[in-house]
């Protein structure tokens, strides 16, 4: 797996960086190599004065980036003297995350597809947002026993109320659910996605502010695809953030739409049903925490917390029932989100107590 990294020349003798996600056959899941690829780029472009822009894309037609590399978690977890580096994937993924946020250049995230986990992360920090038409966006991490991390602890409650939900269930949102929430600002056809990358070498690149406003007008004078109509509309009052109230009662209020007429709703809420119970105390535990924090702090928390979870049981549990045997049935630490051990998740998670 890898990055290809490149400088697409603009007719104004300026550069825009390409960082393109290259491994399709894994719906381009991020590795540590790959961060650090990322990285690296992009300390340098900000360097440079004739780079004026970044652009992210994924390879192949399935999708932008599915997350992280599961499987390479696993086997960091299943060895002790790999879980270093474990570590270390969440920390510099959370950073990249951090610096692409902090950018001093434009930065666009062409979100086609798959748009999950880690992958979310990347384009929710990126400064112009584009989705198509076959764009599904999640944040799944409760189901293989993590939490909706990269900073969604933070910018999760940001989209119109939908955060909390979002974050316990994992649904997928299509792309009008992400132009109504504002996770992404414009929507293009999928067919476009290689002819604007093309037409972006022709703008009039000043290198300087000026860029970012030169890049809005480009996105918006393009024409939008024709779009399905959000999940998240349809259910609006059932859907919004209930602050105050403890997650196990939350989750009991989404249960009762098991059986929704809406197979979109009724499968989001039979994922909160199979989730990790620890994962949704601690989905919940951290947007509470993280609402008024920057989003440096959220990082710095987040961090903690992932690596908390790497030795906890839960993630290894769910990579294992959902990659490994894929029997969907893993073997939580805790099974029942109305009794939770607090005893157990002080010793585990100390960051949140």
């Amino acid at each position: 797996m890898t990055v290809h990294v490149r400088l697409m020349p603009t007719l104004h003798q300026m550069q825009i960086g390409i960082l393109a996600l290259s491994a399709p056959e894994r719906i381009n899941a991020q590795n540590l190599s790959m961060v650090r690829q990322m990285t690296q780029a992009l300390l340098q472009w900000q360097a440079q004065d004739d780079v004026v822009a970044v652009v992210l894309i994924g390879a192949g037609e399935r999708g932008f980036c599915a997350g992280g590399d599961l499987k390479a978690l696993y086997e960091a977890m299943m060895q002790p003297e790999q879980i270093a580096q474990g570590d270390a994937f969440f920390a510099e993924e959370y950073a990249l995350c951090q610096m692409i946020r902090d950018y001093k250049k434009p930065v666009l995230a062409w979100g086609h597809g798959i748009v999950m986990g880690g992958g979310w992360g990347l384009f929710a920090a990126a400064s112009h947002r584009v989705v198509t038409e076959s764009s599904k966006l999640a944040m799944p991490e409760t189901a293989i026993g993590l939490f909706p991390d990269v900073a969604a602890s933070r910018w999760l409650p940001e989209l119109a109320g939908y955060g909390q939900f979002l974050a316990l269930s994992g649904a997928a949102i299509n792309a009008a659910d992400a132009l109504l929430t504002g996770a992404a600002q414009w929507a293009l056809p999928d067919a476009k996605r290689h002819s604007v990358l093309a037409e972006l070498a022709g703008l009039p690149w000043q290198g300087d502010v000026s860029d970012a406003a030169l890049l809005d007008d480009f996105l918006s004078q393009q024409i939008s695809p024709s779009l399905a109509a959000p999940h998240l509309t349809a259910h609006h009052d059932a859907l919004q953030d209930r602050d105050g109230i403890e997650v196990s009662q939350r989750c009991v209020e989404l249960r009762n739409f098991s059986q929704s007429a809406d197979p979109w709703l009724a499968h989001a809420v039979e994922r909160i049903y199979k989730a990790s119970p620890t994962s949704l105390w601690l989905a919940s535990t951290l947007q509470q925490r993280c609402k008024t924090l920057s989003f440096p702090a959220t990082v710095q928390l987040e961090t903690q917390v992932s690596a908390a979870c790497l030795r906890y049981g839960d993630f290894s549990a769910g990579i294992y029932a959902t990659l490994i045997d894929r029997s969907s049935k893993p073997r939580w630490q805790q099974t029942d989100l109305m009794q939770l051990d607090q005893m157990q998740l002080a010793e585990a998670f100390p960051m949140l107590f």
